[in-house]
């Protein structure tokens, strides 16, 4: 099981004390989230203080190829850190999260989140048989684009893959639905993943700074 999380540096952000229910009529604020801190927290760094990238209709094609990112935060001073570092960027109201190497919009936000990237995958295929005792096996690949299914814990930050035996994991806490959840079948649980990520979600809300 895949488990990342994500902490990154900290920086002066604005931050309330209101919090609010998630549900899917949620804005979040637009820029661009230095850490999982301040996704959670709901405080990005605006686009408009971004020196670079220069916040322009390149903008995200140019945050993917800079090595630094530059920016004043509301106290003024003048920040830089490494774009690798960053946890995401919200824009007309939706998260998107830096993973693989690309930004990728979070469609599904809970305290169980879940979205999809893309990752290159190589595929080993062996070579004909001859019936030649001079003959040598050759080994031939490819590679293929394939979607990738992720969990994201909200309560901790990891980045988690997508299955069932990771969403027992997530779902411990709460003895009802892990009983009811791990007496499924084995076929039954892999169907049944996002029905009970949404049990849960409803169980558990997520909330987040207006």
């Amino acid at each position: 099981m895949l488990a990342l999380s994500f902490f990154g540096t900290a920086v002066a952000q604005e931050t309330t004390n209101e919090t609010v229910r998630y549900d899917y009529s949620f804005e979040f604020k637009n820029g661009v989230y230095t850490s999982f801190y301040s996704f959670r927290n709901n405080s990005p760094i605006p686009f408009s203080r971004f020196v670079s990238p220069a916040y322009d209709d390149d903008f995200f094609k140019n945050l993917l190829k800079v090595e630094t990112i530059s920016f004043y935060d509301e106290n003024g001073t003048l920040n830089e850190i490494p774009r690798k570092t960053i946890w995401g960027y919200a824009n007309n109201g939706k998260p998107n999260i830096y993973w693989l190497n690309k930004f990728n919009l979070i469609p599904y936000v809970g305290t169980i989140s879940h979205f999809v990237s893309t990752e290159l995958v190589t595929h080993y295929v062996g070579g004909t048989m001859m019936y030649d005792p001079m003959y040598i096996p050759s080994t031939q690949s490819y590679t293929t684009e394939e979607l990738v299914h992720y969990f994201i814990d909200m309560n901790t930050g990891k980045i988690i893959s997508y299955g069932s035996k990771s969403l027992l994991e997530l779902i411990k806490d709460d003895t009802e639905l892990y009983n009811e959840y791990s007496k499924l079948g084995k076929r039954k649980r892999i169907k049944s993943v996002m029905e009970y990520v949404q049990k849960y979600n409803r169980k558990h809300p997520i909330y987040f700074n207006k």
